[in-house]
């Protein structure tokens, strides 16, 4: 089960990135004051001013958001009304400090703000204020919000991709536990019956077994295995099947020895299967023998066999696909391509370039501010 990130407010990041924008806007706010007022005087006092009066409503909505964050039951309570009320009526009570003295700093030759206008005088001064407080209150509000949408965004973003990479790799694991049993108990099957009619055959068999029981049954955590390997595994398969029905199973790798692809990747244990199917499907006979070929078409390794069916056909349960075709899935592969062409049947599998799954951690590092993810990473690193 993948890490759940923390819900509460991350207060660092929240004062850093919205900070930014805060500090463009003021940034902004004296450029424009200042073209009314070239006295470098006045715009220092005039920046100091307005700083200060920015700086402490962003505090104010900055410290209840972490006040309310802290004190709410569940992630999903609201309290953006409980930060959006009390942050105004506290902005508005130091907008009016604010404004107490700056007028008795204009009064003693000090003239931090622009003349006031004529008309805001009486009740239409203190509407004024209000409304200017709303403004810039609601303004830095909504800065604050949308950092912690963001946030919120990429942690949710996060904890999906973390659940979808465990299921994959849960998944493949599943997948591969269903492969190995399978082939294993009909191997058995095979041996008892060779013990009974040739014990030369069966002892022939079982070195073969053991052989191929060593590098099938290993500990592949990545889920893939290079084609060469694969090859040997198929190989293994082949010669344990040609002690059994002779020369009634003709087999084939038309795949060069210094072919470069053989380096490149294909799902762990997926061609040996595809073998064991043409087996199990079709009549083998000495006069009639089935012929199986494995070679390269492109970035495909290719799986043929001529179709001989048998009069009695034992019941598919097709998992041998559908756990191909899911673990191509997991793996970002194209699905495997099945194709009868008059007598011949064949599985063309794709080469792959890579061993992850479509989940990986450079996946989830897309959606995370860079040093975001690399906090998360470390803290990884530290608990395992």
């Amino acid at each position: 089960m993948p890490e759940q990130l923390p819900n509460k407010i991350p207060l660092r990041i929240l004062v850093k990135e919205s900070g930014k924008l805060f500090l463009c806007f003021l940034l902004g706010t004296l450029l424009i004051t200042s073209l009314q007022d070239f006295n470098i005087d006045n715009l220092l006092y005039r920046a100091i001013s307005l700083s200060t009066l920015f700086f402490i409503i962003f505090l104010i909505n900055t410290v209840l958001l972490y006040y309310f964050d802290q004190k709410r039951k569940s992630s999903s309570e609201r309290i953006w009304k409980k930060t959006f009320s009390i942050g105004y009526c506290c902005s508005l009570i130091f907008f009016f400090m604010h404004y107490s003295i700056v007028e008795w700093m204009n009064k003693h030759g000090v003239a931090v703000s622009a003349h006031r206008a004529p008309e805001l005088q009486g009740w239409r001064l203190y509407v004024f204020m209000l409304y200017a407080t709303l403004v810039v209150f609601a303004f830095i509000f909504l800065i604050q919000n949308f950092v912690l949408h963001q946030y919120e965004k990429s942690r949710i973003q996060l904890e999906l991709l973390q659940l979808k990479a465990s299921n994959s790799e849960a998944v493949n694991q599943l997948l591969q536990q269903q492969i190995q049993p399978h082939f294993l108990f009909n191997a058995l099957n095979i041996l008892k019956s060779l013990i009974r009619k040739d014990s030369k055959s069966a002892e022939a068999y079982l070195l073969r077994l053991s052989d191929f029981l060593r590098v099938s049954i290993s500990n592949n955590k990545s889920g893939v295995a290079t084609i060469e390997d694969e090859l040997k595994v198929c190989n293994d398969y082949m010669e344990m099947q040609r002690i059994r029905f002779g020369d009634a199973l003709q087999y084939k790798v038309e795949i060069k020895a210094n072919d470069l692809a053989l380096e490149r990747k294909l799902p762990f244990f997926s061609l040996q299967p595809l073998l064991e199917n043409a087996i199990k499907h079709n009549e083998l006979t000495q006069d009639n023998p089935l012929y199986i070929k494995i070679e390269r078409e492109g970035n495909y390794i290719k799986v043929s066999n001529n179709i001989q069916i048998k009069k009695f056909l034992e019941v598919s349960t097709g998992n041998g696909h559908n756990m191909l075709y899911e673990r191509y899935k997991i793996l970002d592969g194209e699905p495997p391509i099945i194709k009868t062409e008059g007598q011949i049947y064949s599985v063309s599998l794709q080469i792959l370039d890579h061993g992850r799954s479509k989940f990986s951690k450079e996946d989830i590092a897309k959606c995370l501010m860079p040093k975001e993810y690399k906090e998360y990473t470390d803290k990884k690193k530290k608990e395992d």
